[in-house]
């Protein structure tokens, strides 16, 4: 028969599970807030980085993992129409077929200093 729980027992529980929905909420606003993020021409790409960036180490801080190739297609994904000629021509010049974000971070740089 199982034995009866006090009510320590029950707040511990109760703590648990408080938690783990927390946990749950954050990584899907999160996930929301990374699906939606976007560049817009005119804006400085270093603050589109660091908010990108940003939403990355959040999720990382609930133990949601975006390994590099992901972030750098994600990031890739956030640029508007008139990048595409540069989203095409990175991923078609991956080494080995991989984007890094480090390649991927330089060459948006690149792009938008040669764009001013």
């Amino acid at each position: 028969m199982p034995k009866a729980k006090d009510a320590k027992e029950w707040e511990l529980l109760n703590r648990k599970a408080v938690a783990m929905i927390r946990k749950y909420i954050d990584r899907s606003l999160f996930e929301h807030k990374i699906g939606k993020i976007g560049y817009n021409d005119g804006q400085s790409m270093i603050e589109h980085l660091n908010n990108f960036k940003g939403l990355v180490n959040q999720l990382t801080k609930i133990e949601m993992k975006i390994d590099d190739e992901l972030q750098a297609l994600l990031l890739l994904s956030s640029l508007p129409e008139s990048w595409d000629t540069l989203v095409v021509t990175l991923s078609n010049s991956a080494l080995e077929g991989k984007l890094s974000m480090d390649g991927i971070t330089d060459s948006l740089l690149n792009e938008e200093s040669r764009r001013k």
